[in-house]
């Protein structure tokens, strides 16, 4: 007695198929994302209630805790701050300077910086911060 044994065809997705999917769903992540960066420098922001919105056309001024001071990428001394920001300010006078400073940052070297953007002939500026996680923080 022989017995037939039927060959039964296994249906599966094939690999292919399914690496395709999920190389498909991380680059539409990937382009989902909201990608903001600012310059490669490590600061602590400042809580806030709330958060300004991100402009386009703005120098951004960052002090760290270590007492480095960087406009845009560029690390300056306190001597030429208000020289290198009246040069960025040449170029186009309606840029807005954003002030990142770590939050363990003493209030008067923040003035001062305040103090040399105006003296630069910053009209507008803004101090950065990250929104608050809790809620009495202050």
């Amino acid at each position: 007695m022989k017995s037939r044994l039927k060959k039964q065809r296994i249906s599966s997705l094939g690999l292919i198929s399914f690496t395709d999917v999920i190389f498909l769903l991380i680059i539409f992540l990937l382009i989902s994302s909201n990608f903001v960066t600012h310059a490669g420098i490590k600061v602590d922001l400042p809580g806030a209630a709330t958060h300004q919105n991100e402009f386009t056309k703005n120098i951004s001024i960052t002090y760290t805790k270590d007492d480095k001071l960087f406009v845009g990428e560029q690390q300056v001394d306190w001597n030429n701050l208000a020289e290198v920001l009246s040069a960025r300010l040449i170029e186009d006078p309606q840029q807005v300077v954003v002030i990142r400073a770590d939050q363990e940052i003493a209030l008067k070297k923040i003035v001062k910086i305040i103090d040399l953007a105006k003296l630069s002939g910053t009209e507008r500026f803004f101090i950065a911060t990250q929104i608050q996680k809790q809620e009495n923080e202050y």
